[in-house]
């Protein structure tokens, strides 16, 4: 009686191995999307969040300026650098926000002049938006929302009426 396996048996075993990766590939980037683009709503927000306290607390307008080479991007080659001047690269660098770990989902913005001012009395947010989806998926889209007046900061779904527990703009 002979022990081990024939060459047919491991080539069997390998198709059926080879058959389920190809069927579970594609899902996997889908989750990976999905938990990327989690994971950028709660940064931004926080980040947000977190430089409208910083206002307050330094009793200071401060400025959160958004770097990235053209329009929309990408590939992750972004950041966002929480300053105390209205001028990119000049000032204090307070805090920073990389877009490295989130390559694959496209970042577009409204805000003028590629930043957002924070009052220093009550820390309100200049108006506008940053807007973010999967690379192959533009419907999937969640926007970034600062409102001036009301100084709300809020992530939520433009397209559908509920995306990752965001609800509808």
């Amino acid at each position: 009686m002979s022990r081990g396996f024939t060459l047919l048996e491991l080539l069997i075993t390998i198709l059926v191995i080879g058959a389920l990766m190809v069927w579970a590939v594609p899902s996997y980037s889908s989750v990976s999307e999905k938990i990327k683009m989690e994971r950028l709503a709660k940064e931004l927000s926080g980040f947000v969040l977190m430089a409208k306290s910083e206002a307050v607390m330094r009793r200071e307008r401060l400025w959160i300026h958004i770097v990235m080479s053209g329009a929309t991007n990408s590939s992750g080659d972004w950041s966002l650098e929480l300053t105390d001047r209205d001028t990119q690269g000049v000032g204090n660098r307070l805090l920073h926000l990389s877009g490295k770990p989130f390559d694959g989902i496209t970042l577009s913005n409204t805000y003028t002049s590629d930043q957002i001012s924070f009052d220093e009395t009550h820390g309100r947010p200049k108006s506008g938006r940053i807007s973010f989806h999967p690379i192959n998926a533009s419907t999937d889209l969640l926007e970034m929302r600062t409102y001036h007046r009301s100084a709300i900061v809020r992530v939520c779904s433009p397209n559908s009426a509920l995306y990752l527990n965001y609800e509808r703009c």
